[in-house]
């Protein structure tokens, strides 16, 4: 445990190493730290499932020498299947199980339509799937070190086999199709790809499987499409260059950070001391702009805590015009993230710490001092309206990383910033088939999705949503969705039936 408060208290004071997240990771964290049963009621949901737990899984699916083996835990529905049905399988994210079969509403709105069985899959090493005891895995990297996408989908193609062979009465030879958002589309795909005999096609959401080193993708191009979002809604990019400035002005004096701790409701813990850690604030808002971008949804929904519809437009209402003094460009910035933190006026704190908000759970940074190095930075004017931070470099990031994990082991052989793309492909994938990648363009991780643009590269399709925050597609229907959604998830539904009719077909050709 001292290890654990120890890494939660570096990863707060590592300014520099920033790691982006689902919101919905966020969402149920946040829940269970911070109480908000009434938004996030498993029991009120329409969704109901069974928690099941498969055992003896490997701790390591590759190599021969470690025998220790751990359960995972997974949801699943067989209220709608039918002997036969395909099996709709979410490949879990970076976070509890709970906030994904939650948010992902269209695979329930579905299964009744394709007589489906729905099961959730937790990653390793998230919510209560643990290989290791948390004492051992925060304390070691020899213990932490089986976290990654390559042994989770390993885990996933073993939980489809027990589920098939096992579990679900008669679906041997049953369809899989796999669903994922963000990281989890990234799973997705890389499901289909890798375990093409076990899954029959993938809906990709939202999935930057491109942001990576050596694949073309933009660093700045995160906050590019943050800035554009905002000012596309009304938002004055010279406003919100101003505040920054302002901030920092305030800072100077003893006087204005009283007024600054007071104004964004900073725990104490937190709270500005010194000219320098006016960054506290800057960074808190930078992280408010970049989730506000991914849940710009047209109705009204809760993560961090209840949002208002289009919030993107409702935050530029405060940051439309330049402002005349410091002050009112800080109280520009503080409505924002009021909106966000406060929408319904009840929050006593502002600028709450999202990584403490994660708890013991905290373990995506590990992943991108790994596998998962994607690099993002800002470039400041004209790019985008936060500060120049870049360039992102892989002896930076080690750096960064060796700071917040080398006292339980990590070091430079365990940064591996080209092993995604030489592992899963790099800006194509030649042998990939049956997966559909939707991105929405007011969502900033779009810009290392898989195309920017609606496309079909043979069996591969790219479905772009105009006004689509990220993973909107995924998400259950709602009487304010817009048209394009509506298409966009039609076409899913077109694709998942041609996936199962060839899967039957082949079937049939092999009894014959």
């Amino acid at each position: 445990m001292r290890i654990l408060l120890l890494l939660l208290s570096i990863l707060l004071e590592v300014d520099c190493l920033r790691v982006l997240r689902d919101p919905v990771t966020l969402s149920f964290s946040n829940q269970r730290n911070r109480d908000f049963k009434n938004q996030f009621s498993i029991s009120d949901s329409p969704y109901q499932w069974s928690t099941e737990w498969l055992a003896n899984v490997p701790v390591d699916h590759f190599a021969f020498a470690n025998n220790d083996t751990f359960k995972l835990r997974y949801f699943i529905n067989t209220k709608s299947y039918e002997e036969g049905g395909p099996i709709f399988f979410y490949t879990g994210n970076e976070g509890a199980l709970e906030g994904f079969a939650l948010n992902t509403g269209f695979m329930w709105d579905i299964a009744p339509e394709f007589k489906a069985a729905v099961v959730f899959a937790e990653h390793r090493y998230y919510g209560e799937t643990w290989p290791y005891p948390k004492s051992l895995s925060y304390n070691d990297t020899r213990y932490l070190g089986y976290l990654s996408s390559e042994q989770a989908l390993a885990d996933f193609a073993l939980l489809i086999d027990h589920l098939k062979q096992n579990r679900i009465p008669g679906a041997a030879n049953s369809p899989v199709i796999v669903f994922g958002g963000s990281y989890g589309g990234m799973l997705s795909a890389w499901m289909r790809i890798k375990y093409p005999h076990i899954v029959h096609g993938a809906i990709a959401a939202s999935a930057p499987v491109f942001w990576f080193f050596d694949s073309g993708v933009k660093e700045d191009v995160y906050d590019e499409i943050v800035t554009r979002a905002f000012v596309t809604e009304g938002c004055n990019f010279k406003a919100i260059e101003k505040a920054w400035v302002g901030l920092d002005n305030l800072a100077q004096t003893e006087e204005g950070r009283a007024y600054l701790n007071s104004l964004f409701k900073l725990e104490k813990t937190r709270q500005l001391q010194t000219p320098g850690d006016v960054n506290i604030i800057k960074n808190c808002v930078h992280d408010v702009f970049d989730t506000m971008a991914m849940v710009n949804y047209p109705y009204e929904s809760n993560f961090m805590a209840p949002l208002p519809g289009w919030p993107v437009a409702a935050a530029c209402k405060s940051l439309s015009v330049v402002a005349k003094s410091d002050k009112e460009a800080a109280e520009g910035l503080h409505a924002a993230v009021n909106l966000y933190y406060n929408y319904t006026g009840k929050a006593e704190i502002l600028c709450t710490d999202p990584d403490a908000a994660l708890g013991e759970n905290n373990l995506w940074p590990y992943q991108a001092c790994t596998e998962m190095v994607m690099p993002i930075c800002s470039s400041g004017p004209p790019n985008d309206f936060f500060w120049n931070t870049c360039p992102f470099t892989a002896a930076g990031w080690l750096e960064e990383c060796k700071q917040l994990y080398g006292k339980i082991g990590f070091d430079r052989s365990q940064l591996r910033p080209y092993w995604a793309t030489r592992n899963y492909g790099r800006n194509r994938y030649p042998t990939g088939s049956n997966i559909v990648f939707t991105n929405g363009k007011l969502d900033p991780w779009s810009g290392g999705g898989f195309s920017f643009n609606k496309s079909m590269r043979g069996p591969l399709y790219s479905m772009i949503l105009e006004r689509g925050a990220h993973h909107y597609d995924l998400r259950g229907a709602h009487p304010k969705d817009t048209d394009e959604v509506k298409k966009i998830r039609e076409f899913e539904r077109m694709k998942i039936r041609g996936w199962i009719s060839e899967h039957q077909r082949s079937l049939t050709k092999q009894q014959q």
